[in-house]
């Protein structure tokens, strides 16, 4: 590894400045006026992350990037950021509430609950290596299991009433968007004009592409390895496949839960 980023929160800030959009190469926020280009987080700010790259976005690739990133952290990212007790932006009064879908009387409704007394899970697929790396067709899927943490796993059950309860999906196709971002910036920080980026148009493309399982993937096995000390873990290195050299980012969210590790090919040299 070249470079390695822990993140815990309530960590100060590190700032990177960068002063083009870095998904489309833009100088300017938008056409019809001067406005400095967006501040663009690594992670993003509800899930603690303090990696912040100064004028890095512009209006229109920041609009899709919000699309896929807020859909992720008010589903399956909800649970674990307000459990953990995660800093946010705003704080909002009184207790937080999520809505889920359910079963009462035999009938699928939709039930608003408090979050922090409710029995949820947080569900991270686990995949192979990515195929560019291994040789593995690009329309091949990579899956290989899947990792469940439990919250209030001895705590307040099901509420009375309910027969049946869900906990928010995962949407395959946005998380891997989510983790190209990630993988995307963080290179862009570490290594910058070094690389040909080969994440943008993932990252951009609007409804969200089909998982990229050629650039997405695992640890390439089962066990995500042990809990750590920190929140969240960046790390970049070289590896070379079919003499081409690429820039890897490796993505471990939520360490500190023991939390699987996602492994990005976010360019070449």
């Amino acid at each position: 590894m070249i470079a390695s980023f822990k993140n815990n929160d309530r960590d100060p800030a590190v700032r990177i400045r960068v002063g083009r959009c870095v998904y489309c190469g833009s100088s300017r926020y938008r056409e019809k006026d001067d406005r400095r280009l967006g501040d663009e987080h690594v992670i993003p700010e509800s899930l603690g992350g303090n990696l912040i790259l100064e004028q890095a976005a512009c209006e229109g690739c920041e609009r899709k990037v919000n699309l896929f990133e807020q859909s992720i952290m008010k589903t399956v990212l909800y649970a674990p950021r307000v459990h953990l007790g995660i800093r946010r932006k705003k704080r909002k009064r009184g207790e937080e509430i999520i809505t889920l879908d359910a079963t009462v009387d035999g009938k699928d409704v939709k039930v608003s609950l408090p979050l922090k007394r409710t029995p949820l899970m947080l569900f991270f697929i686990m995949m192979d290596s990515p195929g560019i790396l291994i040789g593995r067709p690009a329309d091949i899927p990579s899956f290989n299991g899947a990792w469940v943490k439990p919250f209030l796993e001895d705590g307040p059950r099901m509420p009375a009433g309910l027969q049946g309860m869900a906990t928010p999906a995962l949407d395959t196709h946005k998380f891997m968007q989510f983790l190209a971002k990630i993988a995307h910036c963080y290179a862009v920080s570490v290594v910058g004009d070094e690389i040909k980026p080969l994440l943008p148009d993932i990252i951009l493309t609007d409804p969200a592409p089909p998982p990229n399982f050629h650039l997405i993937g695992g640890h390439g096995n089962t066990n995500p390895g042990d809990a750590t000390a920190n929140l969240h873990e960046l790390e970049l290195g070289w590896e070379t496949s079919s003499g081409v050299e690429y820039a890897i980012v490796r993505i471990r969210m939520f360490a500190k839960l023991g939390a699987p590790i996602y492994r990005v090919v976010a360019g070449y040299r």
